[in-house]
């Protein structure tokens, strides 16, 4: 929920606190103990308060919480606080006002929520809710997403439900459920996998990267194919020696000439037969020798790849063009 919750959970552990360790005319106070710099007040008036958390912080300051919570009206702000949260809700439903009189409910359906929990919002319920957050450092928000990721005055975006997000909501109800029984190595481990996974998310909405990705693919790819043309003669021509030379991975480059409807192997064919189509309109040069300058040990390989292309042997091409 908030900065100063963080101080009552120790790393690498889960932690759990709830109401009912409290007096049940305490509870509702015992909570707002825990979160002192938050703005609660109840919304129904029923006896005692029910509300638990279950929480574990990892070593590069991005935590966990389950968070469970009866009726309640909170308003977030903290000018000190320097992180902002991923949040899914569980169970229940609440609404929340933010920005310029932004309004929404939010429940199981909505999706990723990300929070700046520096900025102005107000939550209400009128039923209990199930919530579970990670909590992530504004650096580290920052540099995934390329800038501050809520534009304008307020302080919550809804992420859409890619494929990674799925996964990490996945991971989340995970924690919750076997957190408790894991020991601090396990609670380390678990939470670096967290981390990774989130971050991971939040980098599929940084624009600014996915153009530098762009870039560096375009780069690797033009990088590729001159290579190819200048080393279209050389027979142990192939996408391992391609991708070294140019560095970048085999899986790297497939992927590279797929994305433009072609392949590795077939490229360097091209070029190669192509190159040999211009060479045959030389009669002072044979065969053989063209087939070994397009990188071709065994002229009937030659041959047979140049008629599947162009549909006619070597010999006859060059007859047509003499």
């Amino acid at each position: 929920m908030g900065e100063d919750s963080r101080s009552h959970w120790q790393a690498a552990r889960f932690i759990g606190v709830t109401t009912e360790v409290a007096p049940v005319k305490e509870r509702f106070d015992f909570w707002h103990a825990l979160f002192p710099h938050i703005d609660m007040r109840r919304t129904t008036g029923e006896d005692g308060y029910c509300a638990a958390a279950l929480a574990c912080a990892g070593d590069d300051g991005i935590a966990f919480t389950d968070l469970v919570c009866a009726p309640t009206a909170s308003r977030f702000y903290d000018g000190r606080v320097d992180h902002m949260q991923l949040c899914v809700i569980a169970e229940g439903q609440f609404g929340v006002v933010h920005g310029r009189d932004e309004r929404l409910w939010l429940g199981p359906g909505a999706g990723l929520q990300l929070l700046d929990c520096h900025r102005t919002a107000q939550t209400y319920s009128e039923i209990s809710y199930r919530a579970y957050h990670i909590t992530l450092p504004r650096a580290a928000v920052y540099r995934a997403m390329g800038g501050d990721p809520i534009a304008g005055t307020g302080a919550l975006r809804s992420l859409p439900d890619t494929p990674l997000a799925l996964l990490l909501k996945d991971q989340l109800g995970a924690l919750a459920r076997h957190g408790p029984n894991m020991n601090a190595a396990e609670a380390a481990a678990a939470m670096k996998l967290l981390s990774g996974l989130a971050l991971t998310f939040l980098e599929g909405f940084n624009t600014s990267l996915e153009d530098e990705r762009k870039r560096i693919g375009d780069a690797h790819f033009a990088s590729a194919c001159r290579l190819i043309e200048a080393q279209r003669g050389d027979a142990g021509l192939t996408a391992d020696t391609i991708a070294q030379s140019i560095g970048c991975s085999r899986a790297s480059l497939y992927r590279l000439f797929e994305q433009r409807g072609l392949s590795v192997a077939e490229h360097i064919r091209a070029v190669r037969l192509n190159h040999g189509r211009a060479l045959l309109r030389d009669p002072r040069l044979g065969i053989g020798d063209i087939a070994l300058r397009c990188g071709y040990d065994d002229l009937s390989a030659f041959g047979k790849a140049f008629r599947r292309r162009f549909g006619m042997t070597p010999r006859d091409w060059r007859m047509t063009v003499s």
